[in-house]
């Protein structure tokens, strides 16, 4: 009797350590386990260190967004620097691919070019939004550029937008685009209508894509229909590379009193018609020095009206 009670508890003994044995690690295994998780950890840290500078090099656009680089406030218009960059910006728009493809497409001869801040007497450009008050290093620094149909349906309009003019940091302020397609679809709107002279009825604007600050843009308008006193047009912004940033349709309407007024000073101030077809670049005819803001030139025909 004894020696049974004996015999079950030792088995009871080899039964639970055989459970212990099979249910433990190999002592063995624990230096392997300890290098394979420093090897995954050193792995990690590498990568997220690699991560981080590329990051801190080439941010991607949405970090630009969530976290944009405070830019430096504007030169002042009179500091040799502003008038350098003025001038590097006018050369750029010049060399612009897109628009070196437009002057050279087929149908150039049906396309003026024209500057039509340029046209506006001073006494009226001081009190100018976008041809006065905007104008600068940082904001419109240099005046639109305009490629326009000499049937007047259809205008592009060459335009660099600066840091100045945001509202979100590094993102132009979506009512200062608004601002610009109003005056870049009544461009096409007015001298569509029987005395060139028109007021905006309404604007339907959407925004597709934030528009980032300090490059150009080009402003594409077409006009849809033009009856009696009203005319109704659309057009895009898009960046140099075909990206449609805004897109916005438009209705104007000619006043009642509009044959009061004078439409021959309305055509002027709008840049149209240009007597020349060429671009307005030096080796057009008889070109001559047009002062910019800031004090720069360009070169303008001075066969413009």
């Amino acid at each position: 009797m004894f020696s049974r009670q004996l015999t079950g508890a030792a088995r009871r003994r080899t039964a639970s350590t055989a459970r212990w044995s099979s249910t433990s690690t190999p002592t063995s295994s624990t230096p392997s386990t300890f290098r394979r998780n420093l090897r995954l950890l050193a792995g990690a840290s590498t990568i997220a260190t690699v991560s981080y500078y590329l990051g801190a090099l080439y941010p991607p656009e949405f970090a630009h967004l969530l976290s944009p680089r405070t830019a430096p406030a504007p030169l002042h218009p009179d500091d040799p620097a502003a008038l350098a960059h003025i001038a590097e910006l006018e050369e750029e728009l010049q060399r612009l691919p897109v628009l070196q493809a437009h002057r050279s497409r087929e149908d150039r001869d049906e396309w003026y070019e024209t500057r039509p801040y340029l046209n506006l007497p001073e006494e009226r450009r001081v009190n100018s939004l976008t041809a006065g008050t905007l104008k600068g290093p940082g904001k419109l620094a240099i005046p639109p550029l305009v490629r326009s149909r000499h049937d007047a349906t259809e205008n592009w309009i060459f335009i660099h937008v600066g840091r100045a003019l945001c509202g979100h940091e590094g993102v132009i302020h979506g009512g200062l685009l608004a601002t610009l397609l109003d005056e870049s679809l009544a461009r096409v709107a007015l001298l569509n209508l029987p005395e060139k002279v028109g007021v905006t009825a309404n604007l339907n604007i959407n925004y597709k894509a934030p528009t980032r600050a300090d490059q150009f843009i080009v402003i594409k308008v077409k006009l849809d229909e033009a009856q009696g006193r009203k005319a109704r047009v659309s057009g895009t912004v898009e960046d140099m590379a075909g990206n449609v940033l805004v897109e916005a349709n438009a209705l104007f309407i000619q006043p009642r009193y509009a044959k009061l007024l004078n439409s021959t000073a309305v055509r002027h101030m709008l840049g149209e018609p240009s007597h020349s077809k060429e671009p307005i670049t030096p080796g057009t005819v008889a070109p001559v020095p047009v002062k910019l803001p800031g004090g720069a030139q360009t070169l303008v025909d001075s066969k413009n009206p």
